[in-house]
């Protein structure tokens, strides 16, 4: 039996679908533009295809602040440049030295790694998220959180697979492995929360 959405239900939803009908009339059309600019501003190869990802993520959810009297391509290019350039920092910030190995930073996360105030590392990610986001996050399996909170601190794929492999959270280096535990994680943290972080309504 369907239920009848509250009217904060229904301007979410009509929100959504108005930002899937821009985004798919603005921004899909240049998909190629907006991965020659990944490659343009990544700071290394390998975050290329995390940055795109990423772009198009928050492409998405700024849709409607393009403003259609102004060229389409300038507003991707102006978005792209200020995004990826901010995680380049956020990346670098958790990196302590060019040669510092992965390993070694997995191995630093077992103690209390000294993090920039504000950056979020896996010792103070309770001090900057909700109760909402917080509560929803203890209800994920330990490894789909470790995976999640990983990849929001700025880790590469490569680099939470290393991670969860020292920590024994991972029986072997498999990519895949770590690609199905945040896709799994989000979902589920879809179903837990609203965009807004707040607690959905069973």
């Amino acid at each position: 039996m369907e239920t009848n959405k509250t009217g904060r239900d229904a301007v979410n939803d009509g929100s959504a679908a108005r930002r899937t009908a821009l985004f798919n009339r603005y921004v899909l059309p240049n998909k190629n533009l907006v991965y020659r600019l990944c490659i343009k501003y990544s700071r290394s190869s390998g975050d290329i295809g995390d940055n795109y990802n990423e772009v198009l993520a928050n492409y998405f959810k700024y849709i409607e602040t393009y403003d259609p009297s102004r060229s389409i391509q300038t507003w991707l290019h102006i978005v792209c440049k200020r995004f990826i350039h901010d995680l380049n920092i956020k990346r670098s910030a958790f990196r302590r030295t060019e040669d510092v190995k992965v390993s070694e930073i997995a191995g630093s996360l077992a103690d209390s790694v000294e993090l920039p105030e504000n950056c979020m590392g896996m010792d103070n990610y309770r001090q900057l998220y909700g109760d909402g986001v917080l509560r929803a996050l203890s209800e994920l399996k330990p490894i789909y959180r470790e995976a999640l909170l990983l990849q929001q601190a700025g880790y590469r794929l490569h680099e939470i697979m290393e991670i969860s492999f020292r920590n024994g959270n991972l029986r072997v280096k498999n990519i895949e492995t770590v690609k199905s535990r945040l896709f799994l994680a989000k979902q589920q943290m879809r179903k837990l929360i609203t965009r807004d972080g707040e607690r959905r309504k069973d």
